[in-house]
């Protein structure tokens, strides 16, 4: 059990810097396409794409590290009210619940990224498979936060 804690901490790690890389390229994308435009005036055609990218990798991912750690909006009115077996049961549910969607985003991404293998984007030509991708990465990281609270969860003895 602590070893599957720290497996999902590494993935947790690795998927944290490469968040915070993809938030320096998307800012580094977003200033230099200002300074071009509004100083050289001549805009890039490629920096709204490439931080569009970068966000959309960076939201896909980012998703299961708040997952992990508990950081995800939650309206906790009637889960305060529960205590004992009934509060670890409905914990229990939600963490199901977030389970299916990575499930479902998996698939849907895998889908979705077989079907745009052959197209690439309008300005860079990067291939959409790996822009698409990003669904599927996010919902296996959903499925790995999921599965590691689930069995905490479990094991919790309180």
């Amino acid at each position: 059990m602590e070893n599957l804690v720290k497996v999902s901490d590494r993935i947790n790690k690795i998927v944290s810097y490469v968040g915070a890389v993809c938030f320096v390229v998307l800012i580094f994308a977003c200033v230099l396409q200002v300074f071009c435009r509004f100083i050289l005036n001549h805009s890039l055609s490629w920096t709204e794409e490439l931080a569009r990218y970068a966000f959309i990798w960076m939201h896909m991912i980012g998703a299961s590290l708040l997952i992990g750690d508990g950081g995800h909006a939650t309206v906790t009115a009637i889960l305060d009210l529960l205590h004992g077996g009934l509060r670890k049961s409905a914990d229990l549910f939600i963490e199901a619940v977030i389970l299916i969607d990575g499930v479902l985003m998996t698939y849907a991404g895998t889908y979705l990224s077989y079907a745009s293998r052959t197209n690439l984007s309008t300005a860079m030509s990067v291939p959409m498979w790996c822009i698409n991708s990003s669904v599927a990465v996010g919902g296996i990281l959903l499925i790995i936060q999921a599965l590691v609270k689930m069995l905490v969860l479990w094991n919790d003895n309180k």
